[in-house]
């Protein structure tokens, strides 16, 4: 489960900073899992690329612009997400709400932000995966296991930056509405505000009592690379 509105876990820095020295090095292609669900299950092709039915968020602060799905949920404007290692993300956009034993939950969530400026964007996007990861699946007792994949060079408009997914694994976990593993994409890039971030976080197996259907990767891969810097 992720973007948990009400009871957000958080992990310390020195847990955060131990998964960054402990992790393996997991492979490139974390997304590249399909899962197999009707054909009308989606308001249009899963591997569509982003058209005029998308929604378009900006991030004014960050500079930078991505498209998500229309059947994906803008948070209102106040609502944020303060991370273990200190980033402030905003511009919350989740998908898959679903209710269990009295909370409510989703499979998925977007955000921007910035992420420390002293940091070179590799660095920044690893340091920011690793605690989100840690962050939206360990629970009460546990730590979730996090493994880091190597950053991945690209470029957005011109401008340098890298991308990082990190995978988190909750064994035996007790908590029968959340899912036990999911994926934590992190974009960074140099920009004029700093190191502008965006953060893609997806469950990849759902919790026992709620089965909820997981999000498509076709279009959290789509959502990547609509990717933009603006003014």
């Amino acid at each position: 489960m992720v973007l948990r509105r009400s009871t957000r876990l958080l992990v310390t820095l020195s847990v955060v900073a131990g998964l960054l020295v402990a992790s393996g090095i997991a492979a490139a292609g974390l997304l590249s899992r399909t899962e197999e669900r009707p054909a009308e299950y989606f308001d249009e092709p899963a591997a569509a690329a982003p058209h005029d039915t998308w929604q378009t968020v900006t991030d004014a602060t960050a500079k930078v612009s991505y498209d998500v799905p229309p059947d994906w949920e803008l948070a209102d404007a106040e609502e944020s997400l303060t991370t273990s290692n200190g980033v402030k993300l905003g511009n919350l956009v989740d998908w898959g709400r679903y209710t269990c034993q009295g909370a409510e939950y989703g499979r998925a969530f977007a955000a921007s932000g910035l992420a420390q400026p002293d940091r070179r964007p590799s660095k920044a996007a690893a340091e920011l995966a690793a605690a989100v990861a840690a962050d939206q699946y360990s629970d009460g007792h546990r730590t979730a296991a996090v493994n880091i994949g190597r950053p991945q060079p690209l470029s957005i408009d011109g401008v340098q930056g890298a991308m990082v997914r990190a995978e988190a694994t909750l064994p035996e976990s007790t908590d029968q509405c959340t899912g036990s593993k999911g994926t934590v994409t992190v974009v960074a890039v140099s920009t004029q505000a700093g190191n502008s971030v965006i953060v893609l976080a997806a469950d990849s197996v759902a919790g026992p009592e709620q089965p909820t259907p997981l999000a498509d990767t076709a279009r959290l891969d789509a959502i990547i690379n609509s990717l933009r810097l603006v003014p």
